[in-house]
């Protein structure tokens, strides 16, 4: 193939995309004839050339995080657990600006902040607007007590309970259960439905940055683990008490 060193390196390392007609010349190139291979893999071809949606936020995050979005976008189901914090596709613009600023990137900066706040936002509208992904998050009850300011918490709550597509999946993990589960950490499994996009895992380094696992023993065994925690989760009617009574509780403070 024609191509010059400094092409290869490029598309090797991530600098730039490899365009479809390119990955087409590559494919014949390595006489990858598979149909359904070759499908796919224009496939993810042709949605790595477009311009990212969160591109105006790519001076506020890290690289790792920008990829993580992808992952994100791609996922046709998303699990997600957090022992300590309210998961960031569940929390209110009040909390996340609560959290962001926690972390020494952001504080004293407001229009990082800000723009972090803005970007878990618009994250929430992208992955609420699309219905046929499954999300599934396991809520600690003890995240639902971790805020001093009860009437931030209250609005928190109100939101989980009254404000999410019904395709969002939320079970709550009670305290008595969840004695255990903070040795897990804070994780978001990404599975695929393309053979060739194996599934990963993100690990919640926040406030500032996520890390990525790759290893497929490392993600079968997050897998396992979200799986253990969402079937000891309190579940649909079950669930709705648990946070009707943290509300009650909570407009209960807020009115004292």
């Amino acid at each position: 193939m024609d191509w010059s060193l400094s092409k290869v390196t490029r598309i090797e390392n991530g600098s730039v995309s490899i365009s479809v007609n390119d990955l087409r010349a590559l494919l014949d190139f390595y006489q990858v004839r598979d149909a359904g291979q070759v499908r796919d893999l224009l496939g993810l071809a042709r949605l790595a050339r477009r311009r990212h949606w969160a591109a105006e936020y790519r001076e506020y995050v890290s690289a790792s995080y920008m990829d993580f979005l992808g992952y994100e976008d791609d996922s046709w189901r998303i699990s997600q657990y957090h022992p300590f914090l309210i998961p960031g596709l569940l929390q209110t613009e009040r909390y996340a600006q609560l959290v962001v600023t926690i972390g020494p990137r952001y504080r004293g900066d407001e229009a990082a902040a800000d723009a972090r706040v803005q970007l878990r936002l618009a994250r929430q509208a992208r992955v609420f607007a699309q219905p046929q992904r499954e999300v599934r998050i396991v809520l600690d009850e003890r995240a639902l007590k971790s805020v001093e300011n009860t009437q931030l918490m209250l609005e928190q709550v109100e939101h989980i309970l009254f404000r999410l597509p019904d395709h969002l999946h939320v079970v709550v993990l009670e305290r008595d259960t969840a004695a255990n589960s903070a040795l897990v950490g804070p994780f978001s499994l990404h599975e695929f439905e393309w053979d060739v996009d194996p599934d990963v895992v993100y690990l919640d380094a926040l406030p500032d940055d996520v890390a990525l696992v790759e290893d497929e023993a490392a993600v079968a065994g997050y897998k396992a683990s979200f799986e253990d925690l969402y079937r000891q989760a309190a579940k649909g009617d079950d669930a709705q008490r648990l946070l009707e009574e943290i509300r009650g509780s909570l407009r209960e403070q807020t009115s004292a």
